[in-house]
């Protein structure tokens, strides 16, 4: 009955709301642990872009824009007098089926190397009291290797004046440089500026980073943290996931 309501309510706002369209939307698509919640924050920090980080809308037919206005609306983080709405996506369950229309929106690429992303999504779960969620290095490398799987077939489906691909490190180490990657190659002006106000949703679990979010306004100039070590998976599944992660680079590295 609720997915029933959610539908319908999508579907009016689809026919009545000129921005609830995918050629109106930006979207982060990425993985979890991959830097993309001050990256979301940026966007969401501008005037001309409703959104607040990540709202578990799934984009699996030609009226989820509308079904993500009203999420969006419930939580005061839409604006009529806003051109674009912003979503971020980081679990296949929300794209895993998306309609031709999903790929005329502008679309920022973000993944990290395997090792440590692993061992961040599993600690993060851990301090956020939900170990069971991926109470392995195995389980997180699971989710890893299928949602870069997934990147890969989204990037395919993308134009390529409408796609950008970043890594972890490029993000960090020059933000600025970054950025104005980005604008230019998706048309984005005014340009992206390095500052933001965390949005209340990207503090809470499920909407962002809980456990950092709120202590940054700006995308501090950084490297990759000194390696551990490998992450505790076998030599098959470690690469599977060194194999998913240099495929999709090769991809935005050839664009």
């Amino acid at each position: 009955m609720r997915d029933k309501v959610k539908a319908g309510l999508g579907a009016m706002a689809t026919a009545a709301i000129r921005q609830a369209d995918y050629g109106r939307c930006i979207f982060v698509l990425a993985h979890m642990r991959c830097g993309s919640t001050a990256l979301s924050n940026i966007l969401c920090s501008r005037s001309d872009v409703s959104g607040y980080g990540e709202t578990h809308v799934r984009h699996d037919s030609p009226t989820a824009p509308g079904r993500l206005v009203v999420n969006l609306a419930l939580r005061r983080a839409w604006s009529p007098r806003a051109d674009r709405l912003f979503d971020k996506i980081l679990h296949t369950r929300l794209d895993a089926d998306p309609p031709s229309a999903f790929f005329s929106a502008r679309a920022i690429f973000v993944v990290r190397p395997p090792d440590p992303t692993i061992r961040s999504i599993r600690r993060l779960f851990e301090r956020l009291g939900r170990p069971h969620d991926y109470p392995t290095d195995e389980a997180a490398a699971r989710y890893y290797v299928d949602r870069l799987r997934h990147l890969c077939a989204l990037w395919d489906g993308f134009p390529a004046g409408r796609r950008i691909g970043l890594t972890h490190s490029q993000l960090l180490s020059d933000p600025d440089a970054a950025l104005a990657r980005i604008s230019a190659r998706l048309a984005i002006a005014p340009p992206l500026e390095n500052r933001y106000v965390s949005p209340v949703r990207s503090r809470i679990g499920g909407g962002g980073d809980p456990l950092a979010s709120a202590r940054h306004t700006r995308i501090e100039p950084a490297r990759e943290a000194r390696a551990e070590g490998p992450a505790d998976i076998d030599e098959a599944l470690a690469a599977c996931a060194a194999e998913a992660y240099e495929r999709l680079v090769d991809r935005f590295t050839l664009d």
